[in-house]
C-alpha cells in the first residue's frame, strides 16, 4: 500500500500559543522548593552562561553523557502508547511561551516570575508571573476548548455537545480546516502523528459517552475517567513503587480528611494551582527518555522513523488514511497482537532527540540547540532550578521515601566526559533533570522513575486532583448547585473495564 508523501509545513513544536479554558482560570508557574538556591549558584556559575552551556553540551549534546550513541538502552515495561499519552497530559496542564532558552529574565525577575505561590503577601501573586497558558487541573481543556458556546469551531453544530472528528481526507483524523490546520483545543496536539491520534481517541471517547447525557454530564464523565487513568494507570506504571504507594495512601486520606497531602504549597493566594518549574522543566521531561527511534503505525507500516518527513510523522498536517494509527501495535489492546514498548526511563536519549530535524527546530539551529537534552538542561539553568541533591533532601524531609543517588554513583558516570574536578563538583550539585534521569537508570534499572522524579509527579498531580473537582472529590448537582458528594470515591464505569484495573487500553477497546 502506498500514498503520496505529506508536505512538510514549518511549525515550531511545543511553542505554539494555544487557547485553553477550564472550570478554573489559567495560572502561572512557580517554585516547589522556594528556599533552595540553584545548582549553578551552588557552583558559582550563576553568572557564567558560557560555562553552563559547556556543561550542558557535555551532558546533553551530541556524543554527550545523555546521548545513546550505541543504541544500547533496553526497552521498559511501559507500552509505547504511554509516551504519547504522557505528551497529551503535558499539553493539558502546561504551556510556557515566555521564558527564553538562552538568557531570559534576570535573577530578580525570575524569583518573582516563577517564585513561591505565597511569596508576595497582599500582592496578587498571579499578576506579572510567568504565565502558564494552561489550567493545571486535568480538565481536558485541550479537548473541550472553551466549550460549545465559546469554541463552536470544535463542535458539531448538528448534534449538541458532540465534538467534531474526521475530515474529507480521513474520517479517522482530527477535524481540519481547508488548509489542513487541526481544529482542536491545543495546536500542539498535532505536532506528531501519534499525539494527534491520541487527541482523536479522546474526541471519540467523549462522543460515545455523550449518548444519553447532556454535554456537561458527558464532559464530567470523560474528565473523571481521564483523571483516573492519569493517577491509577499512567503514574502507577511509571513511578517508583514505594513513592507511588506512599502518595496513593496519603492522597486518599486527604480526600476524606482534607489534610496531610500534598506536602508542598502549590496553590496561590487567589486559589489557583500554580505549576512548579521543577515539574515542568525537569521531572515531567522524563517522557523524552521513553521515545523510540522506530514505531509501528499499523499492519501496513510496521516500522516508521519518528521524524520521517516522507510520511508526515512530524505533524501539523492531515493524517493519510494509510497512516491511521492502530493502537494495538503500541498498547496491550489485544492478546492476539504483539505490541512495542517504550524505551527505558533512564539518562540516555535516542539519537533522534539529540539531533532534532529542521522541521522541529529550524534549519539555522545550532548543533547544541538541536539536542532536546541540552535544551532541557539549559532551560533548567535559565529558570534557576535547584540541584537534585537539594530536592531529594527536601522531599525526604517532607516524608517521601526517597532513595537518592550518592555522589560516587554520579561521579562514576560523569567521569566519562568531564575532567575530574568538574565531575566531582557536579556529583554534589547535579542539575535536576539529569539527576532525575540518572536516578531512574541506577536505582530502578530504567523500569520506572526514581524516587525524586516520582515524588515531584505525585505531588503535582495530587494537588490537581485534591484542589479541583475530580474523581477523588466528585460533585453532584443539588438544586442547581454543585456540591461535593459524600461516600465512596468515584469509580470508572465497570462496562469499560476488561479487567479489575481501568487502563488506556480499555479506552481504545471501548472507542473501537
Amino acid at each position: 500500500m502506498s500514498h503520496t508523501p505529506a508536505k512538510s509545513k514549518k511549525q515550531m513544536h511545543g511553542v505554539s500559543k494555544a487557547r485553553g479554558c477550564s472550570h478554573l482560570e489559567l495560572g502561572s508557574f512557580s517554585r516547589m522548593f522556594c528556599n533552595e538556591t540553584s545548582w549553578a549558584q551552588d557552583l558559582n556559575l550563576e553568572d557564567k552562561p558560557e560555562e553552563v552551556e559547556r556543561i550542558a553540551a557535555l551532558l546533553g549534546g551530541i556524543n554527550g553523557v545523555m546521548h545513546d550513541t550505541r543504541l544500547s538502552t533496553p526497552y521498559s515495561c511501559v507500552p509505547a502508547a504511554y509516551t504519547f499519552f504522557a505528551q497529551f497530559i503535558d499539553h493539558d496542564v502546561t504551556l510556557d511561551t515566555t521564558s527564553d532558552l538562552h538568557g531570559g529574565p534576570t535573577k530578580h525577575q525570575l524569583n518573582f516570575l516563577a517564585g513561591c505561590p505565597h511569596a508576595h503577601g497582599g500582592v496578587n501573586p498571579h499578576t506579572h508571573r510567568l504565565p502558564n497558558l494552561r489550567s493545571a487541573s486535568l480538565d481536558l481543556d485541550c479537548v473541550y476548548g472553551f466549550g460549545p458556546e465559546a469554541s463552536p469551531h470544535l463542535y458539531d453544530d448538528s448534534q449538541p455537545g458532540r465534538l467534531l472528528v474526521g475530515n474529507k481526507e480521513n474520517p479517522n483524523d482530527v477535524p481540519r480546516n481547508r488548509v489542513g490546520t487541526a481544529l482542536i483545543g491545543d495546536p500542539r496536539n498535532d505536532e506528531n502523528i501519534f499525539v494527534s491520534q491520541m487527541q482523536l481517541l479522546f474526541l471519540k471517547f467523549h462522543n460515545k459517552r455523550l449518548v444519553g447525557k447532556n454535554f456537561e454530564e458527558a464532559q464530567q464523565d470523560v474528565r473523571y475517567h481521564y483523571q483516573y487513568l492519569v493517577w491509577n494507570d499512567f503514574l502507577k506504571r511509571v513511578c517508583d513503587e514505594a513513592v507511588f504507594d506512599f502518595a496513593n495512601t496519603e492522597i486518599h486520606k486527604a480526600a476524606k480528611m482534607g489534610e496531610g497531602f500534598p506536602k508542598f504549597k502549590l496553590v496561590d493566594d487567589c486559589g489557583r494551582i500554580t505549576m512548579p518549574v521543577e515539574f515542568s522543566v525537569a521531572a515531567y521531561r522524563f517522557g523524552h527518555s521513553l521515545v523510540r527511534s522506530i514505531y509501528p503505525i499499523n499492519a501496513d507500516y510496521p516500522a516508521i522513523e519518528l521524524f520521517d518527513e516522507r510520511f508526515g510523522t512530524v505533524g501539523f498536517s492531515a493524517v493519510p488514511k494509510a497512516l491511521t494509527v492502530d493502537w494495538s501495535f503500541l498498547l496491550d489492546v489485544s492478546e492476539c497482537q504483539n505490541y512495542v514498548m517504550s524505551k527505558s526511563i533512564d539518562h540516555l536519549l535516542t539519537d533522534e532527540l539529540i539531533r532534532l530535524p529542521n522541521p522541529v527546530v529550524g534549519k539555522f539551529a545550532s548543533e547544541n540547540d538541536r539536542s532536546l537534552a541540552f535544551r532541557n538542561l539549559l532551560r533548567g539553568y535559565v529558570l534557576h532550578l535547584p540541584s537534585g541533591q537539594k530536592v531529594a533532601s527536601a522531599l525526604q524531609n517532607s516524608g517521601y521515601p526517597i532513595n537518592g543517588l550518592s555522589s560516587e554513583e554520579i561521579e562514576a558516570v560523569l567521569a566519562k566526559k568531564f575532567e575530574a574536578s568538574m565531575a566531582k563538583e557536579l556529583s554534589k550539585h547535579t542539575p535536576l533533570f539529569f539527576y532525575i534521569m540518572l536516578e531512574s537508570s541506577i536505582k530502578n534499572n530504567g523500569k520506572r522513575l526514581g524516587s525524586v522524579g516520582s515524588a515531584i509527579l505525585t505531588e503535582v498531580f495530587g494537588t490537581m486532583l485534591l484542589h479541583c473537582n475530580s474523581f477523588l472529590k466528585p460533585t453532584v448537582e443539588t438544586n442547581g448547585c454543585d456540591t461535593t458528594a459524600e461516600g465512596d470515591i468515584w469509580q470508572p464505569d465497570a462496562c469499560l473495564r476488561q479487567n479489575d484495573d481501568f487502563t488506556l487500553a480499555d479506552v481504545v477497546r471501548y472507542v473501537q
